[in-house]
């Protein structure tokens, strides 16, 4: 197979767009994907500082990577959720990456608020990934919002998005379903908008584009990771119907709903749906 664009022998055929690339052309395309995807959508906008986290996987280091490629002004974020050698893999991708960008790295222990993911799961087996969520998202927040960052970008994929949309629309939590935006406007003042700059871009893409341009990730995945049901119906669809996830994406309508009384956390004051915030309520269970 030839590359549609120059001729030479292409390493991808890209079905959904109808097009072969090589090792060449294929950087300039995907890179040019993420740019009219940002643009589209009003995912990042000028000068505003952004805070990339980053997991030391494929799709955040991608997005890093290409963030750096279209001059967008950011820092990475790295947090060390404490599940061991894989926490310590993926450190040393993400201490890599920052190195090879050029760009500076914050890196923050879970352990420091009293506790680990590996703790969690010791004491709350089957709430693993809940815990992790909350913890990743109050952390992020916070440390934004702290060091005057406009935007936490994330490098959650068009499988992410599409994936947990069916899952929790099958489950009738609707309003779960809003999160997955491309970009999500703050609803109080201690909230950062949260990004996807990677909203329209699939795994794979992502991964062609590491391998391809040498970007340091990690390939292990979470021990603690849950099985991956909904993405592998996702996977099998796009499979038979190429095309399939981008297309959902862009015809997805959803309906805004409307936040009730902001509550702050008794404990550290953020926002909260009750008296105590959820990341307090983890940390308690780890106090004497």
């Amino acid at each position: 197979m030839k590359c549609k664009r120059c001729g030479k022998k292409a390493i991808a055929h890209l079905r959904a767009y109808g097009i072969a690339l090589c090792e060449e052309c294929y950087p300039e395309f995907y890179i040019r994907l993420v740019k009219r995807s940002i643009k589209r959508y009003g995912i990042l906008k000028e000068n505003e500082r952004v805070l990339a986290a980053v997991s030391g996987g494929k799709d955040s280091s991608a997005m890093a990577a290409v963030l750096k490629e279209l001059g967008y002004d950011f820092e990475l974020l790295y947090i060390d959720l404490g599940i061991e050698e894989y926490s310590e893999e993926s450190e040393k991708a993400v201490r890599d990456l920052s190195g090879l960008l050029d760009v500076s790295l914050n890196v923050l222990r879970l352990r420091d608020y009293g506790f680990t993911i590996s703790d969690l799961r010791r004491k709350w087996r089957r709430k693993t990934c809940s815990g992790c969520g909350v913890a990743k998202r109050y952390i992020m927040n916070r440390f934004a919002r702290e060091n005057n960052f406009n935007v936490v970008a994330t490098g959650h994929t068009v499988e992410d998005v599409v994936s947990f949309y069916l899952k929790n629309i099958a489950g009738g939590i609707k309003i779960w379903a809003e999160k997955l935006l491309p970009r999500n406007e703050p609803f109080d003042e201690k909230i950062v908008t949260r990004a996807k700059p990677m909203f329209e871009i699939s795994e794979r893409e992502n991964m062609l584009f590491v391998l391809v341009r040498n970007i340091p990730f990690t390939p292990v995945e979470c021990p603690y990771a849950p099985s991956p049901e909904w993405k592998e119906i996702v996977y099998d669809i796009e499979r038979k119907k190429p095309g399939f996830t981008k297309n959902f994406i862009r015809g997805l309508l959803i309906e805004k709903g409307e936040f009730g009384e902001v509550n702050y956390c008794r404990i550290c004051g953020e926002v909260a749906s009750g008296d105590v915030c959820a990341f307090c309520k983890l940390r308690m269970r780890f106090e004497g």
